[in-house]
């Protein structure tokens, strides 16, 4: 079975725009790669830990009315805002509930997400979601070849 790999540049940390995947899937694992320094301030990432949120379970996600936000946690815990230098990495499970805060400042906040996923992640249409490569095919590297 391939490895896939996604590749996606989220340079804004708007919160209008969703990435959930609107069927049934198997957990994928996410490397959220700071480019600049990222806070609070700037809309870096909260994680909430499968501790604090319950499960560890894909959960259903709902639309939030006058947004393109997709929820899947209704509790009061905000989570834990991941600050990083330039650089750093923050690495996480598709069954962690995740969110980005808003940008506060007036400049971007660059950041460079890889996703890693056992099977394809296909959009609607049946092609794969953004730059969605195999990397991975029974234990050999197919991408690149």
């Amino acid at each position: 079975m391939p490895r896939w790999i996604v590749w996606v540049l989220n340079r804004s940390g708007s919160t209008t725009a969703t990435s959930v995947i609107p069927y049934q899937h198997r957990p994928y694992v996410t490397f959220w790669c700071a480019l600049e320094d990222v806070n609070e301030e700037n809309g870096t990432v909260y994680l909430l830990p499968h501790s604090r949120a319950g499960t560890r379970e894909v959960v259903e996600h709902a639309s939030e009315a006058g947004s393109n936000d997709k929820v899947g946690y209704h509790g009061d815990d905000a989570g834990i805002p991941v600050v990083l230098s330039a650089g750093g990495i923050a690495v996480f499970s598709s069954t962690t509930f995740h969110r980005s805060g808003p940008n506060g400042t007036d400049t971007m906040r660059p950041v460079l997400v890889a996703q890693f996923s056992p099977e394809p992640i296909l959009n609607p249409d049946g092609n794969p979601r953004h730059w969605a490569v195999p990397f991975l095919k029974d234990g050999r590297r197919v991408a690149c070849e």
